[in-house]
């Protein structure tokens, strides 16, 4: 594996370990578009636009990074790499196809309509708790439990284990982020608790199947075909983690979006038709992704570089997004902007995320209730974002807000 070797000039630099990168990178990556469509980092290749971002997402040449970000940590073996080895999203060509048709089956856009209801109820339940007090910390009041009681609705699980889940979840996103080697004893203390229950949950739904995801996992088959126990515990972990932190991040992006723009918070609530849309701008505008690094599988030649084999490059969603080769005013947050094109905060390709329709729905359902009960909008202090991490979002969002009329 390799940083970019020698490039042409005018290729700027963008130090992504620099907390003042994490403070503001759309300022980062706009200065460097200026100059070029990448950019060097102190780990490869920053790619900053749309078209470009799509073609790597898109091109065979290139594969996810995958276990070899623990490699370049130090981690070849034990409970980590195992699980970085198993996961779907770290899977490619034919096995990478067969995981992904097997489980979408069961992870269909009908079985996440399905849970709408539930998650209008959650959503209004948890705001019920802070509503009075005209202020919350959005993180601990609502963003860390939504998306944990719509992902345990789906799975199946009992509602008095989603605590734990989240805590399970939130030391699993640190293998996602720079300081891997540092966290390790606490990720994979959280990733053995969370193997044992998975198994645990999967032997009472081969006893007794219910109508939950886990069931169908179970299954799900295709010309004889099935996930093995060793796919089913890997695919059963990942979603229970990628649905809750994901989720949790991209709501916080959400609020904090709206917070910094009240008349667009102002015509969500006035409009909740405009949800959907609503939805898809703020996963342009704000996502809570950075983009999945990739690593050339071979030396090519892409526009004026010479990518050599081993090359990491990182498709940068949130540059991608907001490409003003695309996007008209690029920088300007529109709830009802029409999209000339996808954003790519879910990626694309082989790769495309396969929670989208869920997440899209908790978006969709979540942000007019809060709109609508959460009127006047601004932020209660500063906001905490996290940093060096695949996944990024507040820590901490302080918001006030006007109480309700009784």
């Amino acid at each position: 594996m390799s940083a970019l070797p020698a490039s042409p000039a005018g290729i700027p630099f963008v130090d992504t370990l620099d907390p003042a990168y994490d403070a503001d990178i759309h300022a980062a990556h706009g200065r460097a578009r200026e100059r070029s469509w990448c950019a060097r980092t102190p780990v490869g290749l920053l790619v900053l636009g749309y078209r470009d971002v799509l073609a790597v997402l898109r091109d065979p040449r290139w594969r996810e990074l995958g276990s070899d970000a623990l490699a370049l940590a130090g981690i070849t073996s034990g409970p980590l790499w195992d699980w970085f080895q198993r996961i779907v999203s770290n899977q490619e060509g034919a096995h990478h196809t067969r995981l992904r048709r097997l489980v979408s089956q069961a992870f269909t856009p009908r079985r996440v309509d399905q849970l709408r209801p539930a998650m209008r109820a959650v959503a209004h339940e948890l705001i019920e708790r802070f509503a009075p007090a005209g202020r919350c910390e959005f993180v601990a009041a609502f963003a860390a439990h939504y998306p944990v009681r719509v992902i345990g609705a789906l799975l199946g699980i009992p509602p008095g284990d989603y605590e734990r889940f989240h805590a399970w979840s939130s030391d699993l996103s640190l293998a996602f982020g720079s300081r891997i080697a540092q966290n390790r004893p606490r990720i994979e203390a959280a990733l053995g608790r969370l193997g044992d229950y998975v198994d645990g949950l999967l032997a009472l739904r081969r006893r007794a199947p219910g109508a939950d995801l886990i069931s169908a996992l179970l299954a799900a088959r295709e010309q004889g075909d099935a996930l093995s126990p060793e796919e089913l515990r890997a695919m059963v972990t990942v979603l229970i983690f990628g649905g809750q932190d994901t989720t949790q991040c991209q709501l916080a992006c959400a609020l904090a979006t709206f917070a910094a723009h009240p008349a667009q918070w102002q015509r969500l609530a006035r409009e909740p038709r405009l949800a959907a849309s609503a939805a898809e701008e703020t996963l342009r505008f704000e996502p809570a992704g950075t983009g999945s690094p990739r690593i050339a599988r071979e030396s090519f030649r892409y526009r004026e570089l010479e990518i050599a084999a081993g090359t990491i490059a990182v498709p940068s969603a949130p540059a991608a997004n907001r490409d003003p080769a695309i996007y008209a005013d690029p920088d300007r947050f529109d709830l009802a902007r029409r999209h000339p094109e996808p954003q790519l905060t879910f990626g694309g390709g082989a790769h495309y995320c396969l929670g989208a329709s869920l997440a899209r729905a908790e978006l969709q359902e979540a942000l007019p209730i809060l709109a609508q009960r959460m009127p006047r909008l601004e932020l209660d202090g500063p906001v905490e974002w996290r940093s060096q991490t695949q996944i990024r979002g507040p820590e901490r969002l302080p918001l006030r807000f006007a109480v309700e009329s009784a």
